[in-house]
């Protein structure tokens, strides 16, 4: 009986102490979680990045409809019309001019015309999705220049170049050479016109401008600690109701998966305790 009593004691502490461990990780965790829209007075970054992301969406949507009435509008019948378009402008169908011969092969005119209506939509929807870069390397590229900071040197400006040259674009450093770049402009008396780090900050402001309009358009919806969307118009409300929503489910799938990470951390360090009790007294 005193052994047991002795076990059931052991026990009764190793299960207090897994719980503890658990929940009071779990709470600082879920704590951390809990406002997944807001970061002090301005947007999180998750919701920025998905209030960016269903915006993009949107846009290679519209572009798709766009497309196909263009396509429509256009009137284009008889195979051999429908030939000459695709020699004309093969590009705006995604092929290139020695393909036409191949593309249309074995087409009769209402299948030929099919394809091309879709080629045509799926174009302008691929070219449109170029235009909209990856949001979190953006915002990857912003918080690593801000830790430059104020009198970066030229290795580090490089360095900085490099690595977000898929954010940067080739355009402006790909042209000129990035150590001519990073040392910023001098005019005819050697007056220093334009910094490295002005020449690299004005660079990123450009290729980042679309996801900084993003979280400016959130920011103006922050009322006391709060978004108040009273005065936006439905087509904005629409689309933050929809980022807030998927900010949130993403932030509780995150939350979910921590806490089951954290309770069982809680769970393996009690069994580990449990297995410490010595052998005469089990």
């Amino acid at each position: 009986m005193a052994v047991d009593a002795v076990n059931n004691k052991r026990d009764t502490i190793n299960t207090g102490i897994s719980t503890g461990v658990g929940v009071l990780a779990g709470g600082l965790y879920g704590a951390k979680f809990s406002k997944p829209l807001l970061k002090g007075d301005a947007p999180s970054d998750a919701f920025v990045r998905r209030y960016y992301d269903n915006d993009a969406k949107a846009q290679i949507a519209k572009a798709g409809e766009i497309a196909k009435k263009e396509f429509a509008g256009a009137n284009l019948s008889g195979k051999d019309e429908l030939v000459n378009e695709l020699k004309q402008a093969p590009q705006d169908y995604g092929i290139k001019a020695e393909d036409v011969d191949n593309y249309v092969k074995d087409l009769k005119e209402d299948a030929l015309k099919a394809k091309m209506e879709q080629s045509y939509v799926d174009t302008a929807v691929a070219n449109k999705a170029k235009d909209f870069k990856n949001p979190k390397q953006m915002q990857a590229a912003q918080k690593a220049f801000e830790k430059l900071g104020e009198n970066p040197t030229e290795d580090a400006l490089k360095k900085f170049v490099t690595d977000h040259a898929e954010i940067l674009g080739k355009q402006g450093v790909a042209e000129a050479d990035i150590d001519t770049f990073v040392k910023g402009t001098v005019d005819s008396e050697g007056k220093v016109v334009k910094t490295g780090k002005e020449a690299v900050k004005e660079l990123l402001t450009n290729e980042t401008s679309a996801l900084t309009a993003k979280a400016d358009d959130l920011k103006t919806c922050i009322k006391d600690g709060k978004f108040n969307l009273d005065g936006a118009s439905d087509a904005i409300k629409d689309t933050i109701k929809k980022a807030a929503k998927d900010t949130k489910i993403w932030a509780g799938a995150k939350w979910a998966v921590g806490l089951g990470a954290i309770l069982g951390l809680g769970s393996y360090i009690g069994s580990k305790m449990a297995a410490k009790v010595p052998e005469e007294t089990k």
